[in-house]
């Protein structure tokens, strides 16, 4: 008797997050996976190569580390100018522990939260990760709604990538730049915030040449400086 309450609740709790998939498809534009790629892109996402990890709200990075890995931590950011990790959004929908790949080191080497990740070559359908996250998915800075909150009653997962390594330095003001246009606005509209987002110059950075421009034209590096490094990414 007591395995088949298990089986009823099983069921009755994968109808009840069905139904609240469904309402939340309902509410968002129908164009929502093209939005997700775009601002996503902002970051240097890559359908191809880039990889998604997903961690549990309130676990994310506790694994203690020795001082080795601190120091190489430590080196890798002096080197690029800033870490190249970065919380790119968030998820309530707990189906995503089913569509992620599960890490292959041993849970005391990985950070407790560390619930797997995303990426196209291990997908046994070979979508990228931008197609397979749920569609309650909200940008890091926009609010998440209280009612999707309810429906789901998780504790969350955060999404996290790696950003280009050329990228590292300009990830803060890209976050700033996202907490500006994205803390009024409601992530079951069209995200227009991203336009505002490109209009600021972010969305290519990914491409070491647009970097460049971009720190020109902001007065960060002078001329000379420019063609300098302009001629050694050509070489």
């Amino acid at each position: 008797m007591a395995l088949e309450d298990r089986k009823k609740r099983k069921g009755q709790t994968a109808s009840t997050i069905a139904e609240a998939e469904r309402m939340v498809s309902d509410q968002v534009p129908p164009n929502r996976r093209e939005e997700m790629l775009e601002y996503l892109k902002l970051f240097g996402y890559k359908p191809e190569r880039t990889i998604l990890q997903v961690h549990i709200v309130g676990f994310f990075n506790k694994r203690r580390v020795g001082a080795r890995a601190v120091e190489k931590r430590q080196a890798t950011a002096k080197r690029y100018g800033g870490t190249t990790f970065v919380v790119v959004g968030r998820t309530h929908d707990p189906s995503i522990m089913d569509l992620v790949i599960k890490p292959r080191k041993k849970p005391e080497q990985t950070s407790p939260g560390y619930v797997g990740y995303l990426w196209k070559n291990k997908d046994p359908q070979n979508r990228p990760p931008h197609e397979i996250l749920p569609l309650d998915f909200t940008p890091t800075h926009v609010p998440y709604p209280q009612d999707w909150k309810n429906m789901f009653a998780t504790k969350g997962f955060m999404i996290a990538l790696h950003v280009p390594a050329s990228f590292a330095k300009d990830k803060n003001r890209l976050s700033r730049a996202l907490y500006q246009a994205g803390k009024n606005a409601d992530v079951k509209q069209r995200w227009d915030f991203i336009d505002q987002i490109r209009s600021a110059g972010y969305g290519q950075e990914q491409d070491p040449l647009n970097i460049l421009k971009i720190r020109l034209a902001k007065g960060e590096i002078s001329q000379t400086e420019y063609e300098k490094l302009r001629q050694t990414l050509a070489a």
